[in-house]
């Protein structure tokens, strides 16, 4: 109880001090309030208000002082957006609700760093950058809501710009060292430079930690262990722009491929991705036509495996048909890399009359070059099938029959993705930025992909933005969008233990609604408030039951509603105050199984209904700053999985409080130090369990601790 009231007297706190604060701080409010400016919803910048959008721009500085370390925590503290981790410890970032539960590889929202789209065709995921340290960023910009007008596929629930201080060409030089709980280690710097007409900006860092939590119900640890790496260069010679990033992450298996606590610590036992990218722009005016043009590529690789049973038990089933030979236990390894290549030509067309037209057309070529998988089950199975199918008896009562593995055993494979799979993507779009009144404009916008494989897609956006007065603005926005198949989807091979794609399946669609209102009554307050209802249609997913292993397939619509709201203080330098209330009900099916032949409507699981989030970051004197952060999810429904019913598996977590605290002393305008206390009340802090075998939820890290130190030149 204590702890609650304790809770509750930091939040008021954080209200009262902002409250009773001054206003001396005009200039520096005017000056963020030009630097509140973004291109993601309209490739054109204009401040974030007047958007026909809803987009929030995290400042990574004062995010920093209030304790976030990354990219994924600061989503986290964003209206509407839940971080979970997968079994084997990938990020996954939930946007108002939508979740596919049992199909967790695709994220489903764009990820940009500096503006270049991450693509990743084969998962559809970004998440290896949400590690990414708030260091080396100047600001993110997040867009919940379609986006597919402007990016594509892909932009589905939420658009994430990452804009690193390089890309943004900050001229700072500077290193950072950090450590903390787990053996944490981390360095980086930003270098700045100039070279006769040349700008030469560079970044990079290094972390490590070798993590392990305990497993409930186990002696087993988890294996968290984690070396993360980047590097970045831009180079900058008048309107040309040369922008490259290496970034690699290597992570244990977390709770292991099936949440196996046994397993976690057999080999092989880590997730290597890595991921490089180069990008060239260049901009010209034609006659007063804008023309930028860019040139990009990126390769991912993946490297990755994980122990599914021990040798005992693998070796006993092979021997009921008859094979003795079997010296391995089942474990995949599985090596793939992934190449895209993309051209796009932006027009930015003079104003005619009130009309404001940004035109582009691109392509994009997808390939993989290499894919490697290598299954040990598999392995003992192609090489003793005679003998296996010798004893039909036997045969019959053989875990990995035919009958429950159909695809692997129709199509004996070492590639993980059918072979030779290419994407050929062409688009062009369009947007009209129309000027009505001094107060009303609408926006209007369309974009074309046509894909190789799964033909045309139109994407659609309509807007008003209304401006009441200086204070008030109102918006009615609509746009729809589409997620293409990843190739996991459409074109994976099947695998025991792995679905198999489906190739004619649908990409999933969605509209969206949302009415926005927002109320700046001076430069120090800020508040809005927006409601949104979204229909998704072809829905992807595939169901988990305990007998069965089929491909992916389009579902019936899936809806979610839900309310927003935020509100932020600032009177620069003393206080900032953020806040943010959200209430998401998503519709979920229960796909029907033969032997639970009656589909199931339920609210999401897995999903917190209500969250609050508060962050306050105050500072009594130009060198010393407090920054709190506080986070409240309520509890999850429970999940209506036949099977899972059946056990009597209670799959809800609970609700939870969750509380950090950070300080920073400037010991000169150039050094500063900064010290955080992780869920400083140690509460029982737990995520899903994705296989839904653990009741209440895995647990996660109690009370940790991170330093940092900072050196400007």
């Amino acid at each position: 109880m204590s702890k609650k009231i304790l809770l509750h007297a930091i939040v008021l706190s954080s209200l009262t001090a902002s409250y009773a604060s001054d206003n001396n701080a005009e200039i520096n409010d005017f000056e963020s309030l030009l630097e509140n400016v973004s291109t993601l919803a309209t490739k054109k910048s204009l401040n974030v208000d007047y958007m026909p959008s809803v987009v929030s721009i995290v400042d990574a500085q004062t995010y920093l002082d209030a304790g976030i370390q990354n990219v994924g925590e600061a989503l986290g503290m964003l209206p509407g957006i839940q971080m979970q981790l997968s079994p084997m410890g990938y990020s996954m970032a939930t946007v108002r609700g939508f979740k596919n539960p049992n199909a967790y590889l695709s994220d489903k929202i764009k990820i940009l760093i500096d503006g270049v789209a991450i693509n990743n065709e084969v998962s559809g995921s970004g998440d290896f950058y949400m590690d990414f340290p708030l260091q080396l960023v100047d600001r993110i910009e997040v867009l919940r809501g379609p986006n597919s007008t402007t990016q594509g596929s892909g932009a589905f629930y939420g658009t994430v710009n990452i804009i690193t201080k390089l890309g943004n060409s900050k001229e700072e030089n500077k290193i950072f060292l950090g450590t903390g709980s787990y053996s944490t280690l981390s360095a980086g710097a930003n270098i700045y430079t100039l070279s006769n007409n040349w700008k030469l900006f560079s970044d990079g860092y290094v972390t490590r930690n070798d993590k392990s939590l305990p497993i409930e119900g186990s002696t087993t640890k988890t294996n968290e262990a984690m070396r993360d790496v980047s590097i970045g260069f831009k180079a900058v010679n008048g309107d040309f722009e040369f922008l490259t990033r290496y970034k690699r992450s290597v992570y244990g298996n977390f709770y292991g491929f099936e949440e196996d606590p046994k397993l976690i610590w057999l080999s092989p036992n880590e997730h290597i991705n890595s991921y490089f990218f180069s990008q060239a722009s260049y901009k010209a005016n034609v006659n007063e036509v804008g023309i930028e043009t860019k040139v990009n590529f990126s390769q991912r690789e993946l490297n990755e495996g994980s122990f599914i049973a021990e040798k005992a038990v693998t070796a006993s089933r092979f021997a009921a048909v008859g094979v003795t030979n079997m010296q391995e236990g089942f474990y995949f390894t599985e090596k793939l890399r992934e190449q895209n290549f993309e051209a796009e030509t932006i027009f930015t067309l003079p104003k005619i009359n009130s009309n404001e037209i940004i035109a582009g057309v691109g392509a994009r070529y997808v390939r993989i070059p290499q894919d490697d998988y290598y299954n040990s089950v598999e392995n003992a199975i192609t090489q003793n099938l005679s003998t296996i199918l010798s004893d039909t008896g036997a045969y019959n009562n053989f875990r990995y029959r035919e009958e429950r593995e159909p695809a692997f055993w129709a199509n004996p494979t070492t590639n993980f993705i059918r072979a030779n799979q290419t994407q050929t993507i062409g688009y062009g779009y369009i947007q009209d930025l129309i000027s009505l009144t001094p107060k009303v404009d609408v926006i209007l916008g369309a974009r074309v992909d046509d894909y190789s494989d799964i033909g045309t897609k139109l994407s659609q956006r309509a807007a008003v933005v209304y401006r009441a007065d200086d204070k008030t603005i109102f918006k009615l926005l609509y746009g729809s969008a589409f997620r293409a198949p990843t190739f996991t989807e459409a074109y994976a091979n099947g695998h025991i233990n792995y679905r198999a794609g489906t190739e004619n399946i649908k990409p999933e669609e969605t509209d969206t609604y949302e009415a926005v209102a927002l109320y700046t009554p001076d430069f120090n307050n800020k508040f809005s408030l927006d409601f949104f209802y979204s229909n998704l249609k072809n829905v992807i997913d595939l169901e988990e039951f305990s007998n069965t292993i089929p491909g992916y397939q389009n579902y019936n619509d899936r809806r979610s509603k839900g309310v927003e709201f935020e509100y932020s203080f600032q009177s620069k330098p003393n206080h900032n105050f953020y806040f943010n209330a959200s209430y998401i009900e998503t519709g979920y099916t229960v796909p029907p199984e033969n032997d639970y032949p009656v589909s199931v409507n339920q609210s999401m699981p897995d999903i917190s209904k209500v969250m609050l989030k508060a962050m306050y970051v105050y500072r009594p004197i130009d060198s010393l700053s407090f920054g709190t952060t506080w986070q409240y999810y309520s509890q999850t429904t429970q999940s209506q999985l036949g099977w899972i019913v059946e056990d009597g598996v209670d799959t809800t977590v609970h609700q939870q409080h969750i509380v950090d605290e950070t300080l920073t002393y400037k010991f000169s305008a150039s050094s500063e130090m900064r010290a955080t206390v992780k869920n400083i009340f140690n509460e029982d802090i737990r995520q899903p369990s994705y296989y839904y075998n653990t009741d209440g939820g895995i647990k996660r890290e109690g009370r940790n601790y991170l330093f940092s130190y900072v050196q400007r030149f």
